[in-house]
């Protein structure tokens, strides 16, 4: 996974996990859904904002984001 320096803030972008359009540290994360080919929508989202869950009966990676960010 790339790290990049400072997200994409041109049409009002916000972090989908902490609301934020603050400038640090971020990472591309996949669309589900969005595959074309070997090409994938993704969302940016802070690297300091994930914390992942790994489910091993299931072998399933995820993170619990709640609804409703301001």
């Amino acid at each position: 996974m790339n790290v990049f320096k400072k997200p994409n803030l041109s049409g009002g972008w916000k972090c989908p996990i902490c609301g934020k359009s603050d400038e640090k540290e971020f990472v591309l994360i996949g669309i589900e859904g969005t595959e074309e080919g070997l090409n994938i929508q993704a969302e940016q989202v802070h690297l300091d904002c994930i914390e992942l869950t790994y489910d091993t009966r299931i072998g399933f990676i995820y993170q619990k984001i709640e609804k409703g960010i301001k």
